[in-house]
């Protein structure tokens, strides 16, 4: 079959003339020609025995652990984030690929009394087929591992769509999953964001699940390609909030918050788009943070001491900054911007506090996925969360107080899949359930943990008599 003559191509978001590679974008042909191939690859891939995907899932996990220092620097030459964060993702994968080697033994059934004399009646877990995985630039590692690995421990085959932003990192993934022992194609790779590709893939008779991660109107496409056939797990946008109750320890939650809400380049659809402060101690907490603010270093990724990489994309960088400005329009005031790295052409954004944001602006509304955080003086601690819950989003909220009454209270009121207690708002475990409420999620599908084995097998019942 010809092959797409159309490329595009990855470059570091620190040095943009540095091009990390090209990339062929499939046509619709080619991506039909993709699923029909990963359905036959998984026919044979889901008769191996657990024990057998076992070994395989886990060895990949060992192998990326192996070669850490190779994706790592790959990661941050072609995302942004600082070296630092790039190997605490592959340590991360590597973790979830290790856990999900254990899940290949869980596709259990039982057994049922029946009404009928003589009959056998039980249940099995059956992978569902070819699972269609699309990701997004932010975690190019870390998310498709999230979603792949326990897909194909529970004996499915996977079509991996990338973002366009980081398609080397995706490449080297599946690289590594084939060195490990990966049966050929049963982890195969759709490039580009063609419309009519993308409708080929979703819409492939083939498909069983699409397990998504990405922006909500890039979600709304996705549901509209798909049939309702398919299995749909959605992770969604996130507009998270931090609340600081006013017996909070200040310093340590102004630390986790600079780190929720900077660290990553903000890019992390769990970072802090703002914090409620209780009044009472809202001067006290608005220094702490501005002083964490100034000692945070902007620069590329792989240079020393620098805390902060870059945006990943020009479009990123433009749209963050159209943002800062039209809030400092609506009377935003600014609390503290750290610096940039002088005579630079990477795309860098200065991570920034601000405080008296119009409750309807963008800024203060919606999801902002870069460096930026807004301060709320609120009354008390029911305040912030009766702010929260009136929010369309629920994916992750933190709270901030030396009371275990106000924190259970908080954990059992607050509306969102996530709460965090004195811990910051970014960080997820591997075996905890990982998914947002409301508009932050869609499917009923969390991520993460043994419930994978929920979406990626299909029960069958049995009835026997002998």
């Amino acid at each position: 079959m010809a092959q797409s003559t159309r490329t595009f191509q990855s470059a570091n978001p620190a040095r943009p003339a540095d091009v990390v590679g090209e990339f062929r974008t499939a046509d619709p042909a080619q991506a039909a020609a993709v699923m029909a191939s990963a359905a036959a690859a998984q026919r044979l891939w889901a008769r191996q025995p657990p024990s057998q995907r076992a070994v395989i899932v886990g060895g990949i996990g060992h192998a990326l652990a192996r070669e850490t220092h190779e994706v790592a620097a790959l990661i941050t030459r072609e995302e942004g984030k600082t070296l630092p964060e790039s190997r605490g993702e592959v340590l991360k994968s590597a973790q979830q690929f290790l856990f999900a080697s254990q899940l290949a033994y869980l596709g259990e059934g039982a057994t049922f009394p029946d009404e009928e004399p003589d009959t056998l009646t039980y249940t099995v877990r059956e992978p569902v087929g070819v699972v269609v995985a699309i990701t997004p630039y932010n975690f190019p590692i870390s998310l498709p591992a999230r979603k792949i690995a326990a897909a194909l421990a529970l004996g499915n085959a996977v079509v991996f769509k990338p973002s366009p932003v980081t398609p080397a990192c995706a490449e080297l993934l599946v690289r590594v999953a084939r060195e490990a022992g990966l049966p050929e194609g049963v982890l195969q790779i759709i490039h580009g964001n063609e419309p009519s590709s993308m409708a080929a893939m979703l819409g492939h008779s083939s498909t069983a699940a699409v397990t998504f991660t990405g922006s909500d109107r890039a979600g709304d496409a996705v549901r509209k390609s798909t049939n309702g056939s398919v299995r749909v797990q959605m992770e969604l946008s996130g507009h998270n909030a931090t609340i600081v109750c006013a017996d909070a320890d200040v310093e340590a939650a102004a630390a986790d918050v600079a780190t929720a809400a900077f660290g990553l380049a903000g890019q992390a659809c769990t970072a802090t788009d703002r914090v409620l402060v209780v009044a009472e101690v809202f001067e006290d907490f608005r220094r702490a943070l501005a002083a964490r603010v100034g000692t945070i270093s902007v620069g590329a990724g792989d240079s020393a001491g620098v805390t902060c990489g870059p945006v990943a994309t020009a479009e990123q960088q433009h749209r963050l900054h159209a943002l800062a400005v039209g809030a400092r329009h609506a009377g935003a005031r600014v609390v503290a911007e750290a610096s940039l790295p002088p005579g630079t052409d990477g795309y860098f954004v200065a991570p920034t506090v601000f405080e008296n944001v119009p409750e309807d602006h963008p800024l203060a509304a919606a999801e902002i996925f870069g460096p930026y955080t807004v301060l709320v003086p609120v009354a008390d601690a029911a305040t912030a969360v009766r702010m929260v819950n009136e929010g369309r989003h629920g994916l992750v909220s933190a709270v901030y107080t030396r009371d275990v009454h106000t924190a259970l209270r908080c954990a059992r009121d607050l509306q969102v899949g996530i709460v965090k207690l004195n811990r910051r708002t970014t960080g997820n475990g591997i075996a905890p359930p990982f998914g947002g409420w409301k508009a932050s999620s869609a499917g009923g599908y969390p991520e993460g943990g043994r419930q994978a084995v929920d979406f990626f097998t299909a029960v069958k019942t049995v009835y026997g008599g002998f």
